[in-house]
């Protein structure tokens, strides 16, 4: 199964990553998408990427990153995501939550880089935390519906859920659903099944009853194994889906690829890891 949206390149992996891929990858992770969230994560989410064949890589602005996106800045993520292994840009969207930079700015960044996703034709990863209202209007203005991607670490209640699929976006869920499952039961029951993706947002959002750990992909099946008994399906349907939806929105091939570890360098957790404030997702503690 993929998990669609990790940070393993963060410094909380800067100890023992090559064990934490190792484990993922014996508990049947087949693939992770490795998420950036500004300029100084980019080299750094390439070299994961071009060290293992499972690893794809995603590139762009978060909206707490939003003033790193400066016109140079944007035309060195356009040079970027033509590497073969980009798969998706982002995460970008905007967070009424934090506060690490205005909306202004936060919308600027955001305008710029669903511009690039829709000249590029790639798949978008947006971030929206309590700012749906605000932010499709720019998704519908900017993304002239030749946008698709999906809404990471999805935090929206039933309407929101149909007012994202029924724009083409599929929905990541997370870790943070097995906080309150029976909050989510009515907003998955009208899901539909191609638009589900299963994703950690590793480190952050590691699945109950440990709530407060790091998280890492190898941990996506336990958060899995909930929305399944919520759906009433059974668990390997449900990462059947999900893998078949994440491969078709990225591009991923089907199919086991060889077996390969990080480069020993790889390992290492790189040096352009965010600074330690930044926190997004849906649940504590980043509220």
């Amino acid at each position: 199964m993929i998990d669609s949206h990790a940070h393993l390149h963060f410094p909380d992996f800067a100890s023992d990553l090559l064990q934490v891929l190792t484990r993922s990858f014996a508990m049947g992770v087949t693939g992770i998408v490795e998420v950036a969230v500004g300029p100084h994560g980019w080299p750094d989410v390439l070299a994961l990427a071009h060290a293992d064949p499972r690893i794809h890589a995603c590139l762009g602005i978060h909206p707490h990153e939003a003033r790193a996106a400066t016109p140079p800045a944007l035309r060195e993520l356009d040079r970027l995501i033509a590497d073969r292994k980009v798969v998706a840009l982002g995460e970008t969207g905007l967070d009424r939550v934090r506060g690490f930079a205005p909306l202004e700015d936060q919308e600027r960044a955001f305008v710029a880089q669903i511009g690039l996703a829709r000249e590029r034709r790639i798949p978008l990863v947006v971030h929206c935390r309590e700012a749906f209202d605000e932010l499709l209007p720019v998704l519908d203005r900017e993304g002239r519906r030749l946008v698709r991607g999906v809404f990471h670490c999805f935090s929206g209640d039933l309407t929101q859920a149909q007012r994202v699929t029924g724009r083409g976006f599929c929905v990541g869920l997370g870790g943070a659903i097995t906080y309150a499952p029976e909050r989510w039961r009515p907003v998955l029951r009208v899901l539909p099944r191609e638009a589900i993706l299963l994703e950690t947002d590793a480190p952050y959002l590691r699945p109950a009853p440990d709530r407060h750990g790091r998280n890492e992909p190898a941990f996506v099946f336990a958060t899995a194994a909930l929305i399944a008994s919520l759906l009433e399906m059974e668990p390997a349907e449900l990462e059947r889906l999900a893998d078949r939806n994440a491969r078709r929105l990225f591009g991923i091939p089907e199919g086991r690829p060889p077996e390969s570890a990080p480069r020993p360098d790889g390992a290492k957790a790189p040096s352009g890891s965010p600074p330690q404030p930044l926190r997004d997702g849906g649940a504590p503690p980043r509220g």
